[in-house]
């Protein structure tokens, strides 16, 4: 098992830990309690790329406005939903969405390579304002 570790934010210990390819994010009462405050879900996603990109000494291919997509998408799936479900979008699209918001006890962020839902997470920061 890899090392937990934690950052603090909005006075909230978030847990996490890391590996080659991922950031594997605790989806815990602590998270949901912090980013329920503006631009938490951001700073947790800054924090832990740039913790990954010490460790390993590489950046993974994702942006943080993806991450930060992603463990908002995952800690308020139905209101993520809600918000998404009013931008106009292919139903391919929405299909695909509906089915990566779901609540998850670990939020897994990683490499394209192992993260089948890179790709929607990108494409929905690219619509969503996070």
């Amino acid at each position: 098992m890899q090392e937990r570790k934690t950052i603090k934010i909005n006075d909230e210990e978030i847990s996490y830990f890391l590996s080659e390819k991922a950031i594997h994010i605790d989806n815990n009462d602590a998270l949901k309690r912090a980013v329920l405050k503006p631009k938490a879900s951001t700073q947790i996603a800054e924090l832990t790329l740039e913790d990954h990109k010490r460790h390993y000494h590489y950046a993974l291919p994702i942006t943080t406005v993806s991450l930060a997509a992603e463990i908002y998408g995952h800690v308020f799936p139905e209101q993520a939903a809600e918000a998404i479900k009013k931008i106009p979008m292919p139903d391919k699209l929405e299909q695909a969405i509906n089915l990566v918001l779901e609540k998850t006890d670990v939020i897994d962020a990683g490499h394209e390579s192992i993260d089948g839902n890179r790709k929607i997470w990108d494409a929905i920061a690219k619509i969503v304002p996070i």
